[in-house]
């Protein structure tokens, strides 16, 4: 079987370009255990200067440290990658990268260790991608994004959240959200946990708070 070159500018399906990225990194005790920390990076792609291109596998490269998340070598991983254009009207294109990585029992010093190894790699992929543009992030724009960073993470319902407990931090521009969900679970949610960016997002699963029944006359 032989093959040929492709003329994209001539082609009726392409990828399309690049618009957006968001990545997100997992980690879990194993492939059947619920993810514990959830980190989320959102951003968009500046345009082109001439034929210049979104290189996917520089993303990759600069993703690579957060496999180790305080280990001497690579821990096991699954990967996803998610391309999506439209050819009707103007809508971007965008690429999502998924990382899940098994750590085995957790700690608080592998905690520790992902979530500064994500801020490094996530600085790293901005690098790659572009910086964003940073500006102030008011309460009611931190809430949103935590909901919504919540929901992406753990396949919940992000108006089945209610705010619990809420810091702002003026020096980095960040802010500490605790979630509830109405089955009782809690998310401890850092919204600019990267250097203030308002797009990076990390997603702690705590716990399930269970209802104690009431003893008493009727």
């Amino acid at each position: 079987m032989t093959s040929r070159a492709v003329d994209d500018s001539r082609s009726l399906l392409t990828l399309g370009r690049v618009d957006s990225v968001r990545v997100q990194v997992g980690y879990r005790a194993s492939p059947d255990d619920r993810v514990d920390r959830h980190y989320l990076l959102d951003l968009s792609v500046p345009e082109p200067e001439g034929d210049e291109v979104l290189e996917e596998r520089a993303i990759l490269a600069a993703l690579e440290p957060v496999l180790y998340a305080g280990a001497d070598a690579r821990r096991h991983y699954s990967l996803h990658q998610h391309r999506w254009h439209t050819s009707w009207g103007a809508s971007p294109g965008a690429l999502e990268l998924g990382l899940l990585v098994d750590t085995g029992p957790r700690t608080t010093a592998l905690s520790e260790a992902s979530y500064d190894g994500v801020a490094r790699a996530f600085r790293d992929v901005m690098e790659v991608v572009g910086q964003p543009e940073r500006t102030p992030t008011s309460r009611e724009s931190a809430v949103q994004r935590s909901r919504s960073a919540a929901a992406t993470a753990y396949a919940v319902d992000a108006d089945s959240l209610s705010l619990r407990a809420e810091e702002h931090h003026p020096a980095d521009d960040s802010w500490t959200i605790t979630l509830r969900s109405t089955a009782g679970d809690e998310y401890d949610v850092v919204v600019g946990f990267v250097d203030g960016y308002a797009g990076s997002v990390s997603v702690r699963h705590a716990h399930r708070i269970e209802a104690a029944d009431s003893i008493g006359p009727e």
